[in-house]
């Protein structure tokens, strides 16, 4: 519990930025129109298990090609649907 001036005010000044960066990070990604921040977590979650599946496998995420057919079959969670 953040009680002291500096403490809230470190914690309101996180909680602005990780608003901005969270809007950043959606409006960069490819199919989120909505804004949904559970959307966001999804997708950056599937991306992290398929990598890790991938690498558990034996092969190395990054000289695997992943294609883009591979991110919307994990994505099942999302809220909001892809734009096409």
């Amino acid at each position: 519990m953040n009680v002291k001036e500096t403490q809230v005010n470190n914690a309101a000044n996180l909680s602005l930025f990780m608003v901005t960066f969270s809007q950043l990070l959606s409006a960069k990604i490819e199919g989120i129109n909505k804004g949904s921040m559970l959307d966001l977590k999804t997708i950056f979650r599937a991306r992290k298990y398929t990598r890790r599946i991938i690498n558990s496998l034996g092969k190395n995420s990054e000289e695997f090609y992943i294609d883009d057919r591979i991110f919307q079959a994990v994505e099942i969670g999302r809220i909001h649907a892809k734009a096409a």
